[in-house]
């Protein structure tokens, strides 16, 4: 009788155990935005990238990484985009969401000097204005 008792209770809570651990099934639509937003974007990229230095337009740049989970701020990682500047990553970038899609406002100084990256991150399009 014990041993029926003891079985039950340990079958018991390896159930209780098996069943809180799985996952929800529920979409979260942040998620499901996130996911199409975050990505490669670069003239090769499946993701376009449209490029401006000090207000002209350049092809000599290879791709911007963006990541973000809740839409609120974003990581970026700017690989041969930025002149002078073969790789540069930035953290927790504020967004602001407009009809258009995402904007951001980056400002750092490199060698003394001010440089600042404005842009925008739509579906499949990012563009960036780099003034230095």
């Amino acid at each position: 009788m014990k041993t029926r008792i003891f079985t039950f209770v340990i079958i018991s809570l390896l159930l209780a155990i098996g069943t809180g651990s799985c996952s929800k099934n529920e979409i979260n639509p942040e998620d499901y935005t996130t996911s199409l937003l975050s990505g490669e974007y670069g003239k090769n990229q499946l993701w376009k990238l449209n490029v401006t230095v000090n207000g002209e337009s350049t092809e000599d740049y290879d791709y911007v990484r963006f990541d973000s989970k809740i839409l609120k701020d974003g990581d970026f990682r700017f690989v041969n985009v930025i002149p002078g500047e073969k790789r540069k990553e930035f953290k927790d970038i504020p967004l602001t969401a407009t009809e258009e899609g995402l904007t951001f406002t980056i400002e750092y100084e490199k060698n003394k000097k001010p440089v600042t990256i404005k842009g925008i991150v739509g579906l499949g399009e990012m563009t960036v204005n780099i003034t230095m």
